[in-house]
């Protein structure tokens, strides 16, 4: 199978997210946000090769992390091979204060 390689850019909210994520969890138990942020890590590299999971509204595509309840949010372009992260949101948020606008 052919590696795409697609460059991903985190943009600066989904950056925030993600530390803050990893920060909570580091705050409930000692090394939980390492793996929290290692886990995030292993969807970073999903996304440099097969980036192309469900939309879900607009061209927002998600991939929900398995070990902690968050969602990547995020869109391709498939012609400048690249992925935007747009956001890393809770499941447990209210969905209309975590709707990504394009």
């Amino acid at each position: 199978m052919a590696v795409n390689n697609f460059k991903i850019q985190i943009l600066s909210r989904a950056k925030l997210e993600i530390d803050e994520a990893a920060t909570y969890y580091e705050s409930k138990s000692k090394g939980l946000g390492k793996i929290f942020y290692l886990e995030f890590k292993s969807y970073h590299k999903t996304l440099e090769n097969i980036p192309f999971f469900e939309e879900k509204y607009n061209a927002v595509r998600t991939l929900p992390l398995k070990k902690f309840p968050y969602t990547i949010h995020f869109t391709v372009d498939e012609n400048e091979k690249k992925v935007f992260v747009y956001a890393v949101t809770s499941n447990y948020q209210d969905p209309n204060t975590t709707r990504i606008k394009l």
